[in-house]
């Protein structure tokens, strides 16, 4: 199957999934009985569906010769292949699974971005298990802080609606405000485990690399800062019982701050370079 095939094929999957948890959120009909529903169930077969054809375009376009492919194009839809794989699998676990109204439009949109986007080939010469390894954590951790982002806005969303007494059904299909508010700093934690990980991992490359532990660029500065902002957040939160929307406003600084410093990065450079 050609790769234009395949991403179209992803968009469409992810697409009807999209359409399938909003018709069971619109529902009349929630109670706890439905947390498996018929079509949250069949959503989520449809979207793995999609995953194994977003997987199969991912790897012909991020994996050139055996090595790493860093275009910004490539590693969006590597990311977003993976933020979606993740999501699937919490949601055997946790209860995210409504969380695909939200994942799945990512995804669609980062699909659409690498189709019009002009990308310029950028090949690791690293080939090495464990720069491999350093690579797989970072990606990791970008999916599990945006799904952390993605979590947070629904909080805020429940919790305004509770304070203004309204019972959207969609607000009825939402865990209680209790239980998102701990998913969301499960999510965090694990999210900012792996981002120090990251950091800690691109040091000792960078060092062996260019002899010295931080080469001081924007995309690191904004990797550091935004360490800083989760690190600041999971403190206050075991400190001073820091929660709610307060929490989540640190949540969303710091994923910004990380896409920022990779995308936003990117993004500037690879325009530079083409003009």
């Amino acid at each position: 199957m050609s790769d234009s095939l395949l991403i179209y094929l992803a968009i469409a999957l992810y697409t009807l999934s999209t359409v399938l948890i909003g018709m069971h959120l619109r529902s009349a009909n929630l109670d706890e009985t439905q947390n498996k529903s018929s079509k949250v169930s069949a959503a989520l077969v449809i979207a793995f569906a999609g995953v194994v054809a977003h997987g199969a375009y991912a790897w012909n376009i991020s994996f050139i010769d055996h090595a790493l492919n860093f275009g910004l194009s490539s590693m969006l839809v590597l990311v977003s292949g993976l933020l979606t794989l993740i999501y699937l699998a919490g949601g055997l676990l946790m209860p995210i699974r409504r969380l695909g109204v939200l994942v799945f439009p990512l995804t669609i949109l980062s699909l659409v971005f690498a189709l019009f986007w002009d990308d310029s080939i950028s090949i690791s010469t690293n080939t090495s298990l464990a720069f491999n390894a350093h690579i797989i954590i970072s990606l990791l951790a970008y999916s599990l802080l945006t799904i952390a982002s993605v979590q947070g806005l629904l909080y805020v969303y429940q919790e305004r609606q509770i304070k203004r007494r309204t019972k959207p059904t969609m607000l009825l299909a939402l865990p209680p405000l209790q239980t998102m508010e701990q998913l969301l700093f499960r999510l965090v934690g694990l999210g900012f485990a792996l981002l120090t990980l990251t950091l800690v991992s691109g040091a000792i490359f960078s060092s062996e690399i260019f002899g010295y532990a931080f080469t001081f660029r924007h995309h690191t500065i904004l990797a550091m800062l935004g360490w800083l902002v989760f690190a600041t957040l999971l403190f206050k939160r075991v400190k001073h019982g820091l929660r709610g929307s307060q929490a989540v406003i640190w949540t969303i600084a710091g994923f910004l701050l990380i896409q920022l410093g990779y995308f936003g990065t990117k993004i500037v450079s690879e325009t530079l370079a083409v003009q």
